[in-house]
């Protein structure tokens, strides 16, 4: 049964073309009246002028993670964690829903109470089970509950629905990864023979395409982005659903948002941007390239990826490699 159907797009937007100043829709890669090109117009601009605000980029070196506004919206709702200890990692993405107020602050209050409660898992000395590690994750997801609660459903010129999320999260050790999501935001294993999606949105587009509707068209649809879950008031069900998966050999575990998704929905897409460069991936490289496809197709939504590389490479930490 659905309780209420919440979207993570915004309205459609207008800005001015660059060269001529007339109007132009996000939805829209050239200016009607002069023909410009917008979108590559508004990438250029945006590396050339990008406020700190804009942009969140963390590198710890085996995983990395970057949050971006993107091109269009006026400001970035996402959120993400990474943390990094030995040979497991911890990744949480995060996408606030642009219906609901304070989606920003509800995004990074999720993100922050997941990495949290999880964070010192990866320093225990005794191995991790995958039961123990599924409770974790419904804690952490119970906890995050409890934060988005807390955020003011009260913000100047904004929704008057209370604050909600999407969020997705996972744990890697060196024997398994657990996954927990609700909403949205995705998680994929990446690897040069296999590349696969491992979570299942809660979308309005997966019920039209488990009740038959072909997928280009259920992604089509004007109320595809409509979310059946997210953490937040009205809840039906905050818990996330899991996967559990043991770690099939070297590869990249990617998390992120729709604003990458978006534009690269078959899980082999986002494969080439992984190992396009030929050679093992390194997280924030990867990171970046991933982020940099997302604003050249378009940009019209908030971007965040979290990129694990697994295994670990011992020889990067911090964010530098050590000689």
């Amino acid at each position: 049964m659905i309780a209420m159907s919440l979207d993570t797009h915004h309205d459609v937007e207008i800005s001015p073309c660059r060269k001529c100043e007339s109007q132009v829709f996000d939805d829209e890669r050239f200016c009607e009246v002069c023909g410009t090109r917008v979108v590559e117009e508004a990438a250029q601009a945006h590396a050339d002028a990008q406020r700190a605000s804009d942009r969140e980029e963390l590198d710890l070196g085996s995983i990395a993670a970057i949050s971006d506004r993107g091109l269009v919206r006026r400001r970035n709702e996402d959120a993400m964690a990474i943390a990094l200890s030995g040979d497991r990692s911890l990744a949480v993405v995060c996408d606030g829903v642009a219906s609901t107020a304070n989606p920003d602050l509800a995004a990074r209050a999720a993100a922050e109470e997941v990495l949290l409660h999880l964070e010192p898992l990866l320093s225990t000395a005794e191995p991790l089970t995958a039961e123990e590690l599924a409770e974790q994750m419904r804690a952490a997801f119970a906890r995050a509950q409890q934060a988005v609660l807390s955020i003011p459903d009260d913000e100047p010129d904004g929704s008057d629905l209370s604050p909600s999320t999407t969020a997705v999260a996972a744990i890697v050790t060196p024997e398994r990864i657990v996954v927990g999501n609700v909403g949205d935001s995705r998680a994929y294993w990446l690897s040069r023979h296999d590349c696969q999606l491992l979570t299942t949105d809660d979308s309005m587009a997966e019920e039209m395409i488990a009740e038959g509707m072909a997928p280009e068209d259920a992604y089509t649809h004007p109320n595809a982005h409509g979310i059946t879950r997210w953490v937040g008031a009205d809840a039906e069900s905050e818990g996330p659903a899991l996967v559990e998966m043991p770690v099939p050999g070297p590869g990249v575990l990617l998390l992120c948002t729709d604003g990458l998704w978006n534009y690269f929905r078959n899980p082999a897409q986002l494969g080439d941007l992984v190992f396009e460069a030929g050679t093992p991936p390194v997280a924030g490289a990867t990171a970046k390239r991933l982020t940099d496809a997302a604003l050249e197709s378009g940009g019209r939504d908030n971007i965040t990826v979290a990129v694990c590389i697994v295994p670990p490479n011992p020889k990067q930490t911090n964010g530098r490699t050590e000689e």
